[in-house]
């Protein structure tokens, strides 16, 4: 937001830096923590932390369960492979479900490209583009990378335009409504939409404006469509703005990401442990098929191990969270910035140093980058992609 902000009050030369020096270190923010929280997980693998959630009835917690090496240098050679090849295709071996961090690092690096391909143009022609290209990105399939950020690009470039003043733009329902809407958009079920008329109904409607080849992915589609109808909602909602802005959602916010990265490494341990662990005993697992795996499965402990272990999960994973996000993700930003200070030219690296408390004009910009680089990366900061547990191929 802050470079077409400074494009529109025509401070490019002042800006085009700070494009740079974040497209150098996005890399970094995504790929240190990402790589991290990997290794945790294959730790806790080598450690028989995934154990238990291999013989458990849940199909996809088996599926994302991997055994330990059978050897060191197998193990670490795994580990090798997950931190590099993952990265050509997000199919991580030890936490399947970073496979979007992927596309964010992709549409990150085409938000760099628009963003200096339009840095001289003016804003209305700076839309019109943006519009162009979400839709060349609907017509192509682009549904998971494309379609997203390009909105999100477009919700920038208004509250760069309107800022606070958007809330006043709509009559104080309207919001109310559009948010709803959104909602109701956002409820689209990812199977079986031929169960009901109303999902039924929207299935043939999205299919009628999207690619013939998207029929498998409409539920992407309606994601963005959702996502931005509420989106739209908010940013012209005074109250909607307010209640997001209190310090609970902050919070939410700023760790959402470790959230996302942690996950799934407790659900695989500390969740099934809780649901499945006082069944594991009595399960007999010394049956095994011809694949060499047990027959029987474990079957979780019933509905009050479900009462005991989710609000546990839950607080315990927000917990661990926040201290990542304090001491982790904080520890990757330093990290980042030591290497971009260490290449960058030196003339570069004395202007961020020496001009980092400047107050107007390209000096102000500096200051602005730098503190916004040494903060915890946060939601905010990529592209708006629907997050699931199944990779997607691109």
């Amino acid at each position: 937001m802050n470079p077409i902000r400074h494009f529109d009050n025509g401070n490019v030369a002042g800006s085009l830096p700070n494009v740079s020096r974040s497209t150098f270190t996005r890399f970094g923010r995504l790929i240190l923590p990402t790589n991290a929280a990997a290794a945790t997980a294959w730790l806790v693998c080598q450690l028989g932390g995934f154990n238990l959630a291999r013989v458990v009835e849940s199909d996809w917690i088996r599926s994302v369960a991997r055994a330990p090496g059978p050897t060191p240098w197998a193990a670490i050679k795994a580990l090798l492979h997950n931190m590099t090849m993952y990265w050509h295709d997000g199919s991580g071996t030890y936490d399947p479900t970073h496979w979007a961090v992927v596309y964010f690092l992709r549409g990150s690096m085409r938000i760099y490209l628009t963003l200096l391909a339009t840095s001289l143009v003016k804003t209305r022609w700076r839309i019109l583009i943006i519009i162009l290209l979400h839709s060349f990105c609907w017509w192509t399939n682009d549904y998971i990378t494309g379609i997203n950020i390009y909105s999100g690009m477009l919700f920038a470039q208004l509250q760069a335009t309107f800022g606070n003043r958007a809330t006043s733009l709509l009559p104080r329902p309207i919001p109310a409504l559009i948010i709803l809407v959104g909602v109701l958009i956002l409820s689209y079920p990812q199977n079986n939409q031929e169960w009901m008329p109303w999902s039924h109904l929207m299935k043939t409607t999205m299919a009628a404006v999207t690619p013939p080849s998207a029929v498998n992915f409409i539920n992407r589609y309606w994601v963005n469509v959702g996502v931005t109808v509420l989106a739209l909602g908010i940013f012209t909602s005074r109250n909607a703005r307010r209640i997001l802005s209190l310090p609970l959602f902050n919070f939410l916010g700023r760790v959402s990401f470790a959230v996302y990265l942690l996950h799934d490494t407790l659900i695989r341990t500390l969740m099934t442990w809780m649901i499945y662990g006082p069944n594991a005993g009595s399960t007999d697992l010394t049956k095994l098929n011809d694949k060499g795996q047990p027959i029987n499965r474990v079957r979780a402990a019933g509905p009050m191990a479900f009462l005991f272990a989710v609000p546990v999960f839950y607080g315990v994973l927000y917990a661990l969270a926040h201290l990542w996000t304090k001491y982790v993700d904080s520890w990757c930003a330093n990290a980042v910035i030591w290497i971009r200070d260490l290449m960058f030219k030196k003339e570069e690296v004395a202007a961020l140093n020496g001009r980092a408390g400047g107050t107007g004009g390209a000096n102000g910009a500096v200051a602005e980058k730098e503190l916004e680089e040494r903060q915890p990366l946060v939601q905010g900061d990529g592209p708006v992609l629907p997050v699931t547990n199944h990779h997607v191929s691109s």
